[in-house]
Order: structure tokens, then sequence, then C-alpha cells
């Protein structure tokens, strides 16, 4: 059974049993580490950070990883909780994830909430297992292990979810009580999850945001076995972390109406009809080797928009939109793209495209064999093309209706 459709939502219950008996040096230390950890946890700001994910796949454990695609997506978190947004929207929403990434594998917790539910409660019992060298250098570990009635650990596929025990390790400084890394291994799948085996690998470090060091992920990488053996892999890294700050802000005085700033002028908001054709140019080169899932694409009008002889948007007004796919197979790449969005000085349109074809391309003609990993998503232009590093030079055109 391919792999290529499960979802995972990593939502660990909180805590860890504390330790009974005798105050051991192990026991006492455990307890130091639990009290830095929730600490530093606590005092962490707001934050958001970039997530790359790249994809891979193999069929069973002695053959080679393949890369399938790579994901780029902003998380936040806010309040304890985890949100997405694609880079460079505007603001974050609360919605299920999958609104945003409906294909492929792809795992919440990692961000923030797998530490938390470690560290900050009484659900799991521990083993002190000394000190170790841990890529070069020493780390306390210690194991732990929850099981399923204790659990609060939610594995979701794309057609079942349960909840399930779990075991792992974490590795601390020694010095400085810091997480240096954090396992995670599911036990007693269920035969629901139609899963081997699932495992999860964080690794921690200080990061600079504003005017503080915090403990935040660095990377993780996340593995799912499927009954046939097949393993599913993402490499995580998060990086350009920062604040994060809401958009609006309330205010109950007068401001100073020299530090008011200038409202830009509000663009007409234009319906475009049905069954218009769209010719839209690209504005930068697509490099599907360089580019991932989620990251922007601009093009623009190619021509005046018309209909019924009236100009509705004029020559290089810009779309706006997201690759939506880029799918490696052993002798052909699908290349999906999404525009959501056209702006001119004056007007702003939604757009809702179907795709027709494109124009300056090393497209190849779809066979029996083309095959895609997961359906097509709504308004998604899909473009097979050659194995391999393929780039759409700035100038191509695609053509669209709405």
């Amino acid at each position: 059974m391919a792999m290529r459709g499960f979802v995972v939502i990593c939502a660990l219950a909180t805590g860890i049993e504390g330790q009974t008996g005798e105050l051991s040096p192990d026991t006492l230390l455990l307890a130091r580490i639990k009290v830095h950890m929730m600490e530093t946890l606590t005092r962490q700001p707001n934050y958001t950070c970039l997530e790359t994910v790249e994809r891979s796949r193999r069929d069973g454990p002695t053959r080679k990883y393949h890369l399938e695609d790579t994901l780029r997506i902003e998380v936040a978190l806010v309040d304890n909780k985890e949100m997405f947004a694609w880079p460079g929207s505007k603001q974050f929403e609360d919605r299920d994830f999958r609104e945003l990434i409906p294909t492929g594998t792809f795992g919440t917790g990692d961000f923030a909430l797998h530490s938390r539910s470690v560290f900050g409660g009484n659900v799991a019992n521990f083993e002190a297992r000394g000190e170790e060298k841990l890529d070069g250098r020493m780390a306390v570990r210690y194991d732990f292990r929850v099981p399923r009635l204790l659990s609060g650990f939610s594995v979701r596929t794309r057609d079942a979810e349960a909840i399930i025990g779990y075991h792992g390790s974490f590795y601390v400084d020694p010095k400085t009580l810091d997480l240096i890394r954090l396992e995670v291994v599911g036990d007693d799948l269920p035969p629901v999850l139609k899963l081997k085996g699932l495992s999860d690998r964080m690794d921690y470090a200080r990061v600079r945001i504003g005017d503080g060091d915090f403990l935040l992920p660095d990377s993780s990488e996340v593995i799912l076995v499927d009954l046939n053996g097949d393993e599913s892999r993402n490499r995580i890294r998060f990086t350009g972390c920062h604040q994060y700050t809401g958009q609006s802000v309330l205010r109950f005085d007068e401001p100073d109406p020299s530090t008011i700033p200038e409202v830009p002028v509000s663009k007409a908001e234009l319906e475009l009809p049905a069954n218009l054709d769209v010719t839209l140019s690209l504005t930068e080169e697509i490099d599907t080797d360089r580019l991932a899932i989620g990251d922007l694409v601009r093009a623009q009008l190619h021509s005046d928009l018309k209909s019924k002889g009236r100009i509705l948007a004029t020559k290089g007004a810009v779309a706006s939109g997201r690759i939506s796919r880029i799918e490696r197979h052993s002798n052909f790449t699908v290349l999906g793209l999404i525009f959501t969005d056209l702006d001119s000085k004056s007007v702003h349109a939604k757009l809702d495209l179907h795709f027709d074809r494109a124009v300056g391309t090393e497209a190849i003609s779809p066979g029996r064999e083309w095959v895609l990993n997961a359906p097509a998503l709504a308004h998604e232009g899909l473009l097979p093309l050659r194995a391999g590093r393929v780039r759409l030079m700035r100038g191509t055109l695609f053509f669209w209706r709405t």
C-alpha cells in the first residue's frame, strides 16, 4: 500500500508521570530537567517560523529514498496552538491544515507541542540511561513510555483515526539542561491505521527572537511504514523564526494626526464573467529543483482582458498564485499551479480558473502511464514535464478560462 495518501496529526497528551520512591540522583536530575524545560517553554513568546518539508518515499527498507516533493509553509505557535499559512500570507487562519495541504504526508506537533507534552504533565514513566555522546557532544538520556490508555497521541490517516501509545527518548545538555533531541515511536498501532511503524525525531537549538534566546525546534524527521514495508519520510527544517504579532491594534485614545499613515487608494472589486479566455505570461522563472509547494508564483496578463468589447483589466495586470504540486516520477514530473488573484493599479479580481494549455515549456504528452499521486485540486493547472530538473522561463504562456 502506497504512503502517498497518509496524513499524520501528532497531538500528545501533556506530561510524564513523576517518579516515586527514593529521590535518587537520576530522579532529582529528572525533576530539574522538567522544571527547567517548562520554565523555558512557558516564557517563549508567540512565534512563527518557515517550515520546509522534503517528502520522500522508498519501496522497502533496503531501497533508497527518492524525493517526491518539497513543501514550504509558515507555522505559528499562538497560545500553545499550532496554526498554518502559506508563505507571504497576510495572516494565519485557525483551520484544519488539510485545507492547505490535502495531499501527501504531513504532520503537526513537531513545532512545539511534543516538547510541552513530554515535560509538562504526569502520564509517562521514565528510565534514566546516563550520559552518552550524541552527534559528538555529551548528553543525558532518559527513556519514557506512555500507554495508550493514558495517551493523547492521535494519528490520522486518509481512512481512519486512532489514539496510540508511544515510547521514546529525550537528550539534554548536562550543563544547561536544554533539550537537544526528542524521539517518539508509536506503539500498538491498531489495524485500522494500516501502519506497521511510526517514528518522529526532533532536534532543538537556541534561536534569537527579538531581545531573547529561545529553545526552538531546529529540524525533525518523521517516518511512516505501511503494512507492505514501504516507507514515507518527511525531513523538516525550521528557519526564519520571529515573534508573531496580530494584524489588528485596538486604540482607545485619540491618535496624533501626524502619526496616522496614509490610507492607500482602494481598488474596485471586479467579478470576472464565466468562459473568459485568460492568457498569463510568467514574470519569473520556475525551477522545479529550487522551488517548493507553497512558493509564490506571479504572471501578468499577456493582453487586455475584454468582455463584450469592454476592457476589464489591462495588459500587464499581475496574477498571483502558488505552486500546488511538484510530483516527481521516474519518467516524468508534474507541475501544478493555482492562480488566485489579479491586480492592477485600480482593480482587483478573484481568479477561479480552468487550465487549458501552456506554450514555451518542455511539456510531454500524457499517456497511460501518466498517473497522479493525488487527484487534481480545484482550479489547479497540471503540466506534465520531462523527468529531472525542469525550468520554465520568464515569458512562458499559460492559457486559462474563467
